[in-house]
């Protein structure tokens, strides 16, 4: 997948490089619909891998930003595998087929990761213990003050840190592969269309959304 300098005209998108070029056609149909899912989940991918490099280069100081990083990687690589959401999921059971059972556990580890501790609030992993300090008997009351022990255990450990980054490039170039695959695939359907039928087509357009959007699934192609 290559990266293109983009404007917007009237006629719709330009895109900078094809000097050939008289329009960017719009596609549609499933195939397309994979495409931008799979588009979607590159960026996803490639932000959760640029996080994890951020931490290389991070102080240990304060403790926040390393840690908001590693979390960030963790949910932005999970959210390509949700169960739901409004585009395709990727399936971990055929990007980590035939790799070793190690693999797969290191994927459900940060899987429950997600769910149940950093986005969910459901394991052991935080926990906050109350409790009331008790005087002795020498003092005029019992309970000198309330206190609660909160510990949250730490999850960005280097075997962690390894185990994701393997799982992220692995995931990235599986989706890599499908895209190519898919562009190859439409590039030959397209080529079997009359000239004048493709010149027709609608141009490729952009609309930014609106704030009202922000509560609703987008449309699908």
């Amino acid at each position: 997948m290559e990266h293109f300098e983009i404007s917007q005209q009237e006629s719709g998108l330009h895109i900078e490089g094809f000097p050939d070029a008289v329009k960017v056609i719009a596609v549609e149909g499933w195939r397309s619909k994979r495409l931008a899912d799979l588009a979607l989940h590159k960026d996803d991918l490639e932000f959760a891998d640029s996080c994890l490099d951020a931490i290389n280069v991070s102080p240990e100081e304060p403790f926040v930003i390393r840690e908001a990083l590693w979390r960030s990687a963790i949910v932005h690589f999970m959210k390509c595998f949700g169960d739901s959401g409004a585009r395709f999921q990727l399936s971990s059971v055929k990007i980590l087929k035939g790799e070793l059972p190690e693999v797969s556990m290191a994927f459900e580890y940060f899987k429950d990761l997600r769910n149940k501790h950093f986005v969910h609030d459901e394991n052991s992993y935080a926990q906050s213990l109350p409790g009331a300090i008790l005087n002795s008997e020498t003092k005029s009351y019992k309970i000198e003050k309330i206190v609660c022990f909160a510990a949250i255990i730490e999850t960005l450990t280097q075997e962690n840190y390894s185990n994701l980054k393997l799982l992220v490039q692995k995931s990235h170039s599986w989706v890599i592969a499908e895209f190519d695959q898919l562009c190859s695939a439409l590039t030959t359907e397209l080529e079997r269309e009359p000239y004048e039928s493709l010149l027709k087509r609608e141009s490729l357009s952009f609309r930014a959304p609106t704030i009202d959007e922000i509560q609703k699934n987008r449309n699908v192609p």
